[in-house]
């Protein structure tokens, strides 16, 4: 009998489980929220083209994402960044950051979660608001089960508000606390002549350039603070307030253009649990994702391949 997964969440850690369950012959269903794939690897798609307002761009620091990100290369989805950063503020003055291993997006964000998603079902829009034993409940009403294991691949507070009928799983994660960023997608002319900025400043943290936005087009990342400061605000006051901060730090005569904005809440895991994932086998429950694994993409994608191996493992 065909074994049957229930994954909920389309991000980098979601995706690359169901793909690998889905290549063994398991029949993966995925739920997400949004229209699509990709969770903080979303796209923007712009009048003149695209956008990233998720991660700026990927950092490998072991050889399995390495090789990933490798091939995601080769395959023309990825470019290794090769010209550096600058670091500073216009005021102070610039300075030359290297950027070792980085590799920006040449080609939308959700195109490497879709691939890795293989042959697993998509529910997009599909919002869970429980997981049970061996089952998930949606918000139209409907419960599905019978799946031989249900893998929960959001960040931890929303994970967290899905298992109330599993207290132990729940307990584990109930004290992982994430820290927001603001997304800015800007436009705006002159300034220095590079693809990334670190800036020196206590508000904004980081400028990547979007090529396949149009001209001048760059993402703009808030730092923890500023995000926690207007976590509450309407987005017109925290883009004002970021535009506003970006004038001085480039030293800007022309006004910035701000185009989209997103506050990501749950943009980094403060006190991730450092495990690769979590289970309670008697009901057929996992926890994958930053949260459990640690900040960053590449702890991510292991903790949904390593759960991926420990299920097929367990199926021999």
């Amino acid at each position: 009998m065909t074994k049957r997964a229930g994954i909920i969440g389309a991000g980098i850690a979601g995706a690359r489980c169901a793909g690998l369950l889905a290549e063994a012959g398991w029949d993966v269903d995925v739920f997400d929220k949004a229209r699509g794939t990709g969770g903080r690897l979303s796209t923007r798609r712009l009048d003149t083209g695209w956008a990233s307002l998720g991660a700026p761009f990927l950092t490998a620091r072991r050889a399995p994402f390495r090789a990933q990100l490798e091939a995601w290369t080769r395959e023309g989805l990825l470019a290794p960044l090769t010209g550096g950063a600058l670091f500073g503020r216009a005021n102070k003055g610039w300075a030359q950051a290297a950027l070792q291993d980085h590799f920006r997006f040449a080609a939308e964000p959700s195109c490497l979660t879709r691939q890795i998603l293989g042959t697993a079902r998509l529910h997009a829009s599909a919002r869970v608001v429980a997981v049970q034993p061996h089952a998930v409940a949606l918000e139209d009403g409907r419960t599905l089960d019978a799946y031989d294991r249900v893998i929960v691949g959001v960040p931890a507070p929303q994970a967290v508000a899905l298992l109330d009928a599993l207290p132990t799983l729940r307990e584990k994660l109930a004290g992982v606390r994430y820290r927001p960023v603001w997304s800015f997608l800007m436009r705006w002319d002159g300034g220095p002549t590079t693809d990334v900025i670190r800036f020196d400043d206590h508000l904004v943290q980081l400028a990547v350039r979007q090529p396949a936005g149009g001209a001048g087009l760059w993402a703009v990342h808030s730092s923890h603070e500023f995000a926690e400061t207007y976590l509450d605000a309407h987005e017109m006051e925290a883009s004002t307030r970021a535009a506003s901060a970006l004038l001085g730090l480039l030293g800007l005569s022309w006004p910035v253009e701000v185009e989209a904005s997103h506050l990501w809440r749950y943009a980094r895991p403060d006190n991730a649990l450092g495990e690769s994932w979590l289970e309670d086998p008697a009901h057929g429950v996992m926890l994958i994702g930053d949260g459990i694994a640690g900040a960053g993409v590449e702890p991510a994608w292991e903790s949904g391949m390593g759960a991926a191996q420990a299920i097929l493992a367990s199926a021999q």
